[in-house]
């Protein structure tokens, strides 16, 4: 098993998307730039361009921030736990669930991070519980404490919530936790394997168990008219009519 890394070193990269929000934001708020306005419009093919940015934009300071803390530690964990297909989940996530919302979305402009949240969530839930693994069964429980809430915002509650999109990124997550149910995960979050001392126990029967010699076993045969009228004064050992010798154990 290679060495451990330090926990900070899975965090670069998160934190690398979250300051590429946060700095497309403030752009915008600096030189006053309605960027909403390249947001994703559902069905409309002159802003298919949409399904691009529709993860890089926010409406306010306020939706930003809101979506930034859970992406940047859903990424932290998922760069830990899964660092072989991190940039793929990654991509998917920020991809699928725009296209979705693209498809089934209502008419409106549609902006956030919040379907690559819901995306990763998911993600990170079902895979947790496909391993049975118990350092990632407590992974779900994490995910269940921090962000449970998230369930309410796949129903249609506020009219400024895009829940076709949080729907969209659930599904994206639920769909790769079950492609990539066989994917390699952290080493380090691996249960390890119990190792059994094998116990030097002496041999006591040895080959006492083995048959040596043949044992021999009589057959008597007595007719029940004879003994209830004459009284049978034979016994087993007077007669060897009905005698035969076979191997076996005694009895």
């Amino acid at each position: 098993m290679e060495q451990r890394k330090p926990l900070w070193t899975y965090t670069i990269f998160p934190g690398l998307v979250v300051a590429a929000l946060i700095a497309i934001h403030a752009i915008g708020v600096i030189f006053d730039l309605d960027l909403s306005q390249y947001g994703l419009r559902p069905r409309d093919s002159n802003r298919v361009f949409g399904v691009i940015t529709f993860f890089f934009l926010h409406g306010s300071w306020e939706h930003l921030f809101n979506n930034v803390v859970g992406l940047f530690v859903l990424l932290s964990l998922m760069r830990y736990y899964f660092p072989t297909i991190f940039l793929k989940i990654l991509a998917f996530s920020i991809l699928f669930p725009a296209i979705g919302t693209f498809a089934i979305a209502r008419d409106a402009i549609h902006i956030g991070a919040s379907g690559a949240i819901y995306s990763l969530a998911a993600f990170l839930f079902v895979s947790s519980l496909i391993r049975a693994n118990r350092y990632m069964l407590s992974l779900s429980l994490l995910i269940i404490f921090l962000y449970g809430g998230l369930w309410w915002g796949l129903f249609p509650l506020d009219n400024h919530v895009s829940y076709e999109g949080h729907f969209a990124g659930a599904v994206t997550g639920i769909v790769m936790a079950f492609i990539y149910s066989k994917a390699p995960y952290n080493a380090h979050v691996k249960e390890p394997e119990p190792e059994f001392e094998k116990e030097d126990v002496p041999d006591v029967i040895g080959d006492a168990w083995k048959i040596t010699q043949p044992i021999e076993v009589r057959y008597i045969y007595v007719d029940d008219k004879d003994e209830t009228d004459t009284p049978d004064d034979s016994s087993p050992d007077d007669s060897d009519d009905g005698g035969t010798t076979i191997p076996g154990n005694p009895r």
